[in-house]
């Protein structure tokens, strides 16, 4: 076999050997995250994608590997491809996509011939998806319908005088208290970093729907850290029982 041959793209390489995505979601995380939970295994790789039910959109998703860096990269290009896309969206995807997305030239392979048989496995996971995610998102509504009935609800008398104030605010004032914190305790370091976040709505006064803007819209963290850093600024300097959802 030619040096040619065992030629692997520079992309691949840099995706294979630092994942972002590699790991896994239980039941536990979708309960809290009021997100369907649907897994996929097949061979030597297995797929988590939590699953906004509202609009049957991928929030977030990770992946376990057990082979080698082939199918490292392959776990680690599909969830990065995945996310902010709907079911319907994500699983149209081929095993073709996600090799292209690892190439440094359109017409110059990411792997060795003898390796693009790992990107078949794409095809077989994402059937799984498809097949298995009506069961999980009904689940995923027992449980929050299941939640709720059992979370007590606090009278109005109950509700601390922050969460009254927030309670009694029309949407459009909510939307301005998230802005004030956002522009104190966010927005200046993704400004920095060429990025922003806006504000679309607030539902039921709990749900913060937002919309990465510039830099933000293609950097990992969005889904990650910088998601889960907003929600506590917004919880502690608003209203604890927040949670911020990306349009994608």
């Amino acid at each position: 076999m030619s040096v040619l041959e065992d030629k692997y793209s520079k992309k691949f390489e840099e995706v294979a050997g630092k994942p972002k995505n590699r790991g896994a979601y239980y039941q536990e995380d979708a309960v809290e995250k009021g997100m369907a939970l649907v897994e996929s295994k097949y061979k030597d790789m297995k797929l988590y994608w939590l699953v906004d039910t509202e609009e049957d959109r991928v929030y977030s998703a990770k992946f376990f590997a057990y082979g080698g860096k082939v199918s490292i990269a392959v776990g680690e290009t599909l969830c990065s491809l995945v996310k902010g896309l709907t079911i319907g969206e994500a699983c149209s995807l081929l095993g073709s996509d996600v090799e292209n997305n690892l190439r440094d030239e359109p017409d110059t392979p990411s792997v060795p011939e003898a390796k693009m048989f790992a990107f078949g496995a794409v095809d077989e996971l994402l059937k799984i998806i498809r097949d298995d995610y009506t069961g999980a998102k009904a689940l995923a509504l027992a449980n929050a319908a299941a939640k709720k009935q059992d979370k007590p609800q606090k009278s109005l008398a109950e509700l601390s005088m922050a969460e009254q104030a927030w309670m009694g605010l029309s949407v459009e004032d909510q939307k301005t208290q998230v802005n004030i914190v956002l522009d104190e305790k966010i927005r200046p370091a993704l400004m920095a970093d060429g990025g922003n976040v806006e504000v679309l709505d607030v539902v039921d006064g709990e749900k913060i729907m937002i919309q990465y803007q510039g830099a933000c819209g293609s950097c990992g963290s969005s889904l990650g850290a910088t998601l889960s850093f907003m929600e506590q600024a917004l919880r502690s300097e608003i209203y604890n029982e927040l949670i911020v959802v990306p349009n994608m």
